[in-house]
């Protein structure tokens, strides 16, 4: 049965399959572990963020309420276009259509305002590694020069 099945689908034998499967190495399973570790660690700051962050949780809650009532409406719209004259049906199923596009507008606003608080939070800390990395190593120094001086420094190294 299988082989047919092989056949039929063009797949390379299961021998071959289960023999190419290779274990990951223990320095290997501990760096995805660290990798993955450090990824939860970002994740439990966010979340921990987004409690901190007034006003975020209202907004959630209003756009909820926003794309709920859209719905209903949307149904009770529809129920109303099948029960109307075929003249008068279009109009209330092209209104029905607008409460869809306001319930998912309002999903969408939801999650674009978490998405921009993440960016946010996520520019924030790079921001922050730069400057402590700026802070314990060392400055950076910059001279200025004139132009008169730059070519003097440019012709003095040509000669």
């Amino acid at each position: 049965m299988t082989k047919k099945l092989e056949e039929e689908f063009n797949l390379p034998p299961i021998e071959e399959v289960t023999q190419q499967e290779t274990l990951p190495t223990v320095e290997e399973s501990k760096e995805s572990i660290e990798e993955v570790q450090g990824a939860l660690s970002v994740s439990e700051k966010i979340n921990l963020a987004f409690k901190e962050i007034k006003g975020l949780e209202d907004h959630e809650v209003e756009m909820n309420d926003i794309a709920k009532k859209a719905i209903e409406s949307y149904e009770q719209l529809m129920n109303l276009g099948m029960n109307v004259s075929d003249m008068a049906a279009g109009k209330v199923f092209a209104e029905a259509s607008n409460m869809l596009k306001i319930a998912l507008d309002a999903s969408d606003a939801k999650t674009k305002a978490k998405l921009q608080q993440i960016d946010l939070m996520l520019k924030k800390a790079r921001i922050d590694k730069f400057d402590n990395k700026g802070t314990e190593a060392e400055s950076v120094q910059a001279t200025v020069f004139d132009r008169n001086e730059l070519l003097k420094i440019i012709n003095t190294k040509e000669d």
